[in-house]
């Protein structure tokens, strides 16, 4: 899935200090921000890769197994290797929240996004399930509107459409027999959006670490619940394949927190979509699925709509902007 909105901000590389009167930083100062961005591109390219990594994974489990045991695997092998990284932490810090409900409330949207992916990619290209998905932030733009209050220009408006234009090109309506699942990723698209909203409302008063936590635990539990109804018994080789998931999952959460932690969110966006290249990747390699000539106009269309909203996000933050 798109990995969007880290639960956390950075802390280094938006200060400018320097002598008064120069308007310039010092040397090691400019040296330090150039180092953290530089780590903190390297950090969610990677974790990108290791997102699609998890990703084919999973594709490749769901063929084997019920698409509600793969996700199970996911997140209980993900909470299994995050909870010694937890632990570390102080009480407090992890386990005490402001606004619970509408902390677990934010599993359930992941764990529901989740299932929707993991049985989406069962029956359509990876690369196709990803980029579509990159629709989420253009709905989260529109629904920025009702939910947080935000205004939004018609330039912006004119690139969210555009976004689904491309989004409509990837998945040819009319041209071809659509299969469901396409419409599978286009409502996890929807509910990530929302996922993202909800993050950005509880960032506000929860700490990052209470967040994962709780997500993490919630998507385990979830899981266990349906988990009697869909028993299949894994092969040893199941049974590893699940648990490198479940750590790519968990290690590709902490990259995104360090990296957004090291540099900013408007220098790091761009970099988001490297996770369709690698999907694209890995699609050919361990599929054979090879994206054709519409899915690479509209996953251009897609992608060149989001960095543009992106732009003008940028462009309102700024004063007079």
């Amino acid at each position: 899935m798109p990995a969007i909105d880290p639960p956390d901000s950075p802390s280094t590389g938006t200060d400018q200090g320097g002598p008064p009167g120069t308007g310039a930083s010092p040397p090691t100062r400019a040296a330090e921000i150039s180092i953290d961005a530089s780590l903190g591109i390297g950090l969610l390219v990677l974790a990108e890769l290791v997102f699609a990594t998890m990703d084919t994974v999973a594709k490749y489990l769901s063929q084997e197994m019920p698409v509600g045991m793969v996700v199970w695997g996911r997140y209980a092998f993900n909470f299994a290797f995050l909870l010694p990284f937890l632990l570390r932490r102080r009480p407090s810090e992890v386990l005490r929240v402001h606004r619970l409900g509408l902390v677990l409330f934010r599993g359930v949207q992941l764990l529901t996004a989740t299932t929707c992916f993991f049985t989406a990619i069962r029956y359509i290209p990876l690369a196709d399930a990803v980029a579509i998905g990159f629709v989420a932030p253009l709905f989260v733009v529109a629904l920025s509107v009702p939910l947080l209050g935000e205004r939004v220009g018609p330039r912006r408006w004119a690139a969210v459409l555009v976004g689904l234009a491309g989004t409509l090109v990837i998945v040819r309506p009319g041209f071809s027999e659509v299969h469901w699942a396409y419409g599978l990723v286009i409502l996890l698209a929807f509910i990530f959006a929302t996922f993202v909203i909800n993050t950005r409302i509880l960032t506000r008063t929860e700490r990052p670490m209470a967040m994962l936590f709780y997500t993490t635990l919630v998507g385990a539990s979830g899981a266990t619940l349906i988990l009697p109804f869909v028993w299949q018994t894994p092969t040893l080789a199941q049974w590893g394949l699940m648990a490198v998931m479940g750590a790519l999952g968990g290690g590709s959460h902490l990259m995104l927190i360090h990296a957004y932690r090291v540099a900013t969110a408007s220098l790091l966006a761009p970099f988001q979509y490297a996770q369709i290249v690698f999907a694209g990747f890995f699609g050919w390699l361990v599929f054979g699925d090879l994206p054709d000539g519409w899915t690479l106009a509209g996953t251009a269309i897609l992608v060149g709509s989001g960095l543009y909203v992106l732009h003008r996000e940028a462009q309102v933050a700024r004063p007079g902007g």
